[in-house]
């Protein structure tokens, strides 16, 4: 029969498997993103021109012309945003255990630049999870509770 401590330690092992094989597949998502057509960089590469829809008199070329650019804007944004949380993702994992005093301070910087860098790209109104009527996360229940006024 194991011992409490004991018990701790196999799990705390096993976590720590499970986190370096979860690494593992981040740093693999990386790689293959960083490689693809959807890299941050790459994705607004080759953009339609406005003059392949049809002329300026015609309104409803106009307006997709209009939809496509901003369907664009939409996905680079969305891979820029994912790249940064992946990267921050990744340092979390790595730096897992350590202390934060502990780090170093060029890890310290990126992690403070990328959280940066997230927290300008995140809109509360896109945010199904934002919410305005003072909801909070009830651990136990895994949900949300209402607060303060029961509203």
């Amino acid at each position: 029969m194991m011992s409490i401590g004991a018990t701790a330690v196999n799990d705390l092992m096993s976590d720590l498997a499970d986190m370096k094989k979860f690494k593992k597949d981040v740093d693999s998502m990386l790689t293959t993103l960083h490689s693809s057509q959807a890299a941050p960089g790459r994705v607004g590469e080759d953009r339609l021109p406005r003059t392949h829809l049809g002329g300026h008199g015609f309104l409803e070329a106009q307006f997709l012309y209009a939809s496509y650019n901003n369907v664009h804007d939409e996905l680079e944004s969305l891979s820029k945003a994912l790249g940064l949380q992946i990267e921050s993702l990744g340092i979390a994992i790595e730096t897992a255990g350590k202390s934060y005093k502990d780090l170093d301070d060029d890890v310290k910087t990126r992690m403070h630049k990328l959280n940066s860098e997230i927290e300008a790209q995140y809109h509360p109104s896109r945010d199904p999870y934002a919410h305005t009527d003072k909801k909070e996360l009830n651990p136990q229940s895994g949900g949300y509770a209402q607060g303060g006024d029961g509203a």
